[in-house]
């Protein structure tokens, strides 16, 4: 009985170990039936629906461990049908390339699938991806054009009260009124 646990993995050895220090095994029969009941499948799973729902993701490798693992709790597939149910799992741009040989074989078609789908990853890899665009600086908006700009000067404050007392303007030698002509270029403006 020591030998056995030696073979066991998961759950199982802990499993095993318990029920053996504990002697629960009177006989290999007891033995096989309480193995049975802890580690067999439910018979309600329905394991051939769960095969024909299996697709591929990820790695050729994964899917065909996926794929053995379901293979093997489905009986009395013919190996045709395996094959079928293989390639019709797998991810398209695989799956064409593998159908393209008319493969008669599950092996075959692994090992094909396996080439290909290195042979996707290995482009997909290659792929330049173009860089993100540049934001664009919002467009400016273009502002009227400026007036000609004046000739303007400074004045002290004795030329300030010189030029008010005799009603003209502090920077044009033009009466002072609610409406400049500005003769001197420009338009007329309401103060």
């Amino acid at each position: 009985m020591d030998v056995i646990s030696f073979y066991m993995q998961g759950e199982a050895p802990n499993w095993f170990r318990w029920l053996y220090t504990n002697q629960q095994f009177p006989s290999w029969d007891a033995f096989f039936r309480a193995l049975e009941l802890d580690f067999r499948t439910s018979s309600f799973d329905n394991h051939q629906a769960a095969l024909f729902k299996l697709r591929h993701r990820g790695s050729v490798s994964d899917f065909q461990a996926k794929f053995e693992r379901s293979c093997n709790q489905v009986f009395g597939l013919p190996p045709q049908s395996v094959l079928n149910c293989f390639i019709s799992k797998l991810r398209p741009d695989i799956q064409w390339e593998v159908v393209m040989f008319q493969l008669s074989s599950i092996s075959q078609a692994i090992g094909l699938a396996k080439l290909f789908g290195a042979k996707a990853l290995h482009a997909r890899s290659l792929r330049i991806v173009p860089p993100p665009p540049q934001p664009r600086p919002p467009a400016l908006l273009l502002a009227p054009p400026p007036y000609p700009a004046l000739p303007l000067r400074r004045l002290i404050p004795a030329e300030m009260q010189a030029r008010r007392a005799q009603g003209l303007c502090f920077n044009y030698d033009e009466k002072f009124g609610p409406i400049i002509s500005f003769s001197h270029g420009g338009r007329p403006r309401p103060f």
